[in-house]
């Protein structure tokens, strides 16, 4: 590493500290663990002969024997961790070499000669928008030097350009300078013994009572879960001391590999690469997740073609410009949806938050290096084959049969997509005000003989919108206060607003944060009656009525939503019980109280349908799919096996009805809101 590359800071030799001294303390105290068990062994091994010693026979031997076993499966129990195998594959990855992608390597290159870093072992494509350091971490990774690999993520070379792709590359070889990456290898032979000690041991604990078949040493064999229970308490206390402690330096870490990645490259580019991120990512999984729910009706031929397909409409529908052909997202974009004011440090993330990271990334040290907006994807030699090649490597991944039909062209895709996922637009000049907020005037009769309203100049503005948000935010907060009240030794300590408070505090903030709930909550209704007044004094008598009417109908509907939903979301915790394996007594009796839970869902739900607000809302065909189940008498379970059928039927009729309540209530809205926009138009 050159000298004038950034030096580590002062919090990352506290947090390197602080984990160096937990995994020390972990292996220490399991290095003791294994001593006991040796001394168990010893003893119990002595005792074992003192009987045999007494009286050599049947019984004796059984009991020295059993005796024996117990400090030996005690033994096996902390060490068998170093012969589970390591289950890690590179078959959804391609490895490639400066052959294969000349351009790359250089960039790789140029890196290496700049950081003077080890290259890499090997560097692999994978399907993932994603860039890592890894190695392949076993027992003796410990204590010999082993070298890393690079894998970048196809998914992220499709959304970047060559200059944002260095960047990235420059942050992964700032890991690949650090030395503290050893801690990690610590933290992960110490993450595979809690796991094959802690989690993973079900299936050696019933060997140990039952594998020989004899009520003797099933006696032992109790004996020995009892003193292996005892090692599992003590491992599994310090593993939340050892992990925090990890995660906290994982932080820093990623601040420093950003210092590095900035200096040799530039803030510019780096944090525009970092703020698409959230963007790119969705846009693979909502393609991926769209085969998956087409359940093999339909299979993707290149995902990376619908990435960047779905990435334009999701820009587009969220303002982000496109510059040099990839979406622009800036940090107020972040930040407009988010009007939390508690501050909560996420002690297991191993990453900071973006904001934070990119607002870090504009104070470091740069030379600014020249930017490249050429899409990285140019420079990839056979970029659609790999494309096509990680596609089927990532769906075999996911256990994904080779069945459906190959969807090849990006239109189609796309209005498949829409049919499955519509999109429901709303007029711009409304400024995205209704996107989180709906137009509800309880009392709205009283409003139509006022005629002071001032016009829609204010109305939607952006300070009108940011409020929305802002009482999104505060309802958020007084859940996450109402949480720390409830459960006070959860947090240590948290912010609001910039100060610190303790755990213990919550409750002190409560009356404030509701004071400022209620005052938001007072101008939106402020500024959604001036919106209904403007409207309903464009509009001539005939239209004045019906606006009136949706505005009232809307009313109820909203009211009755929540009526509705909570129907829905109580049943849905009797139904439960049928997507876990248990036994067939225990089943009888949640199917009991199943069928005593039907009979007011079912009166609920004939409501929805005959006498509420949605009833002249709903079609003929919605009614037909929601009817059959007030009328049926299922009995889910008989003769020790579900009727399968019933069981998918009632899955089935909870979920549709979820999504026609929804469905109805959203297509109300826009109904209310185009009228209410058509009337400005027509004036």
């Amino acid at each position: 590493m050159t000298d004038n590359l950034p030096k580590i800071s002062s919090a990352y030799k506290t947090k390197l500290t602080s984990a160096i001294i937990s995994v020390s303390i972990f292996f220490l105290l399991y290095f003791v663990l294994i001593l006991v068990s040796l001394l168990l062994i010893f003893l119990l091994g002595y005792g074992a002969i003192k009987i045999l010693m007494i009286k050599l026979g049947y019984f004796s031997f059984i009991a020295a024997i059993g005796l024996f076993s117990i400090g030996i499966f005690v033994f096996i129990f902390l060490v068998k961790f170093i012969f589970s195998k390591n289950h890690y594959s590179t078959r959804h990855l391609i490895e490639i070499t400066p052959k294969h992608q000349p351009e790359l390597f250089a960039i790789i290159d140029e890196i290496v000669s700049e950081t003077k870093v080890q290259k890499p072992k090997k560097v692999f494509l994978s399907p993932d928008v994603n860039a890592s350091v890894s190695y392949n971490s076993v027992f003796w990774s410990m204590f010999l030097p082993v070298k890393k690999n690079l894998t970048i993520g196809m998914g992220l070379i499709n959304s970047t350009s060559v200059g944002e792709l260095k960047s990235i590359l420059a942050h992964e070889f700032g890991h690949f300078s650090q030395r503290s990456m050893k801690v990690g290898g610590y933290v992960s032979q110490a993450e595979k013994i809690i796991f094959e000690t802690v989690y993973n041991n079900k299936d050696y604990e019933n060997f140990i009572l039952n594998g020989t078949g004899y009520a003797a040493f099933k006696f032992f064999g109790m004996i020995s879960v009892g003193f292996i229970n005892v090692f599992q308490y003590i491992l599994k206390s310090v593993s939340n001391f050892l992990f925090k402690n990890h995660a906290s330096l994982q932080r820093e870490m990623e601040y420093h590999a950003d210092a590095i990645a900035t200096f040799i490259t530039n803030p510019k580019e780096q944090a525009s690469s970092l703020l698409r991120l959230e963007l790119s990512d969705a846009a693979f999984n909502y393609s991926f997740n769209f085969y998956i729910s087409s359940e093999q009706k339909y299979l993707p031929e290149n995902l990376y073609k619908n990435q960047a397909a779905l990435m334009k409409i999701f820009s587009e529908r969220n303002n982000h410009p496109y510059e040099n052909g990839l979406p622009k997202v800036d940090v107020e974009d972040l930040k407009r949806y988010n009007k939390t004011k508690i501050e909560i440090e996420d002690q297991w993330s191993s990453h900071p938050e973006v904001a934070k990271r990119v607002e870090m990334i504009w104070k470091n040290t740069t030379q600014n290096c020249p930017e490249n907006h050429e899409l990285a994807k140019n420079i990839i030699r056979g970029f659609d084959e790999i494309c096509k090649s990680l596609t089927s490597k990532y769906l075999t991944l996911h256990s994904i049969k080779n069945v459906g039909e190959v969807i090849e062209d990006n239109d189609k895709f796309l209005a498949l997509y829409n049919e499955k996922y519509p999109y429901y637009e709303m007029d711009s000049k409304f400024n995205g005000y209704y996107e989180r907020h709906n137009p509800i005037l309880e009392n709205v009769e009283s409003l139509i003989n006022k005629s002071d309203s001032h016009g829609l100049a204010d109305c939607f503005s952006d300070k009108k919108v940011s409020l929305v948000y802002e009482k999104v935010g505060i309802e958020n907060d007084l859940l996450t206060l109402n949480q720390l009240v409830a459960n006070p030794k959860v947090l240590k300590t948290f912010k609001y607003n910039g100060k610190l408070y303790k755990g213990n505090e919550a409750e002190i903030l409560l009356p404030r944060v509701t004071k400022e709930l209620e005052t938001v909550k007072a101008e939106l209704e402020e500024n959604d009656q001036e919106i209904f007044q403007y409207f309903y004094n464009k509009a001539d008598d005939q239209n004045k009525e019906i606006l009136l009417n949706k505005y009232k109908k809307i009313a109820v509907i909203d009211r009755e939503y929540d009526e509705f939903n909570q129907s829905i979301n109580q049943f849905i915790t009797h139904l439960q019980f049928m997507t876990v394996q248990l036994p067939f007594e225990e089943i009888r009796k949640h199917r009991a109280t199943l069928l005593s839970q039907e009979k007011p869902f079912k009166q609920k739900l004939n409501e929805f349908i005959e006498t509420s607000g949605y009833k002249d809302l709903l079609s003929e065909e919605h009614k037909n799919q929601l009817k059959p189940f007030i009328n049926s008498e299922y009995i889910y379970f008989n003769n020790d096996r579900y009727l399968q059928t019933e069981v998918d039927s009632v899955f089935s009729l909870v979920n549709e009805y979820q999504v026609i309540l929804n469905k109805t209530y959203t297509d109300f809205k826009l109904e209310l809101l185009d009228f209410q926009a058509g009337l400005d138009k027509a004036s």
